[in-house]
Parts: C-alpha cells; sequence; structure tokens
C-alpha cells in the first residue's frame, strides 16, 4: 500500500474506534459513590492533572466549545468533585480545582484505567516497541488536525489542500 492508502486506512480506523469510544461514552461507570460519564471523568482528569486551570483554557485542552466545557464543569461541580473559583480581577474567569470527593474519585478512575490497560495489554501481546510507534505516529495525527482544523476546541475555518 501506498503512504496515502495507509493514512486512508487510518483515519477509516480511527473513525470506526470513535464509534466504539462513543458507544462506551453512553454508559456510565461508578466511581465508589459517584457515577460518571467517560466525557466527566476525562474532564476531572484534566482538571486533576491542571490545578487551578480556567474553564476557557480546559476548553482548548479538552478540544471543546466553552458552552460545551461548562456544561461539563457544572455537572462536576453539581456532584461535588470540582471547585470553580471567580479571579478577582476578571469576573467571567473561572478557575478550577478538585474537591476532596474529587481527589478519591479521581484516584478511582486512573485505578480503573490502569486496570483496564493491563487486561487489554495482556489480551492484544503487542510488544512495548510496537505500541510506542503506534502512539508517536497518533500524536503527530492530533497535532496536525489540531493545528489544522480546531480553535479553542471548535472546528475552524477548513484549510484544504
Amino acid at each position: 500500500m501506498s503512504t496515502i492508502d495507509e493514512i486512508s486506512t487510518l483515519i477509516d480506523r480511527l473513525y470506526t474506534m470513535d464509534r466504539i469510544i462513543s458507544a462506551f461514552q453512553k454508559r456510565p461507570i461508578e466511581y465508589g459513590p459517584v457515577s460518571l460519564y467517560a466525557n466527566e471523568a476525562h474532564t476531572l482528569k484534566a482538571i486533576a492533572q491542571n490545578e487551578g486551570i480556567s474553564q476557557t483554557e480546559l476548553s482548548d485542552l479538552m478540544f471543546r466549545t466553552k458552552g460545551a466545557t461548562s456544561i461539563e464543569v457544572d455537572k462536576l461541580v453539581e456532584k461535588g468533585l470540582v471547585n470553580r473559583r471567580r479571579v478577582d480581577q476578571d469576573q467571567r474567569r473561572y478557575l478550577l480545582s478538585l474537591t476532596e470527593l474529587g481527589r478519591q474519585v479521581h484516584d478511582r478512575h486512573l485505578a480503573r484505567d490502569e486496570a483496564h490497560a493491563q487486561w487489554v495489554a495482556e489480551q492484544l501481546g503487542l510488544e512495548e516497541d510496537a505500541l510506542r510507534t503506534t502512539n508517536d505516529a497518533l500524536a503527530r495525527f492530533i497535532q496536525f488536525y489540531s493545528d489544522h482544523y480546531l480553535e479553542h476546541g471548535a472546528l475552524s475555518t477548513l484549510r484544504e489542500p
């Protein structure tokens, strides 16, 4: 296969993976006393990894619009997992951090992800070098499409060849 055919095949497989992930996201997962959908769990993870992040920065990080991010953060605040604090100088800007319950739920999410990765590794039997190569290629695709198609989590003006 040519490079162009390989890229087309990879893009098709990424769309297939997207549909599989979408199916997973429709089912909440219990993390002790709290049930979260995948988007909520990964938003919580992004906040945990970037304590004090603003909602706008979170939008950019998560490739979401500000409105979609606000809805996700509202859900996490309602569940007692995230604190939203206004910045004194800018009443429109909020900084985000985890509550104690949020930290506990985040830790459970990380443990579940690690157990899942262990199970997948056992099932697939792929070598570390092959996985590293795949991850490197995927990171390049993510960077390319982010640079060329996204602006603040939303689709920007399409830049076609």
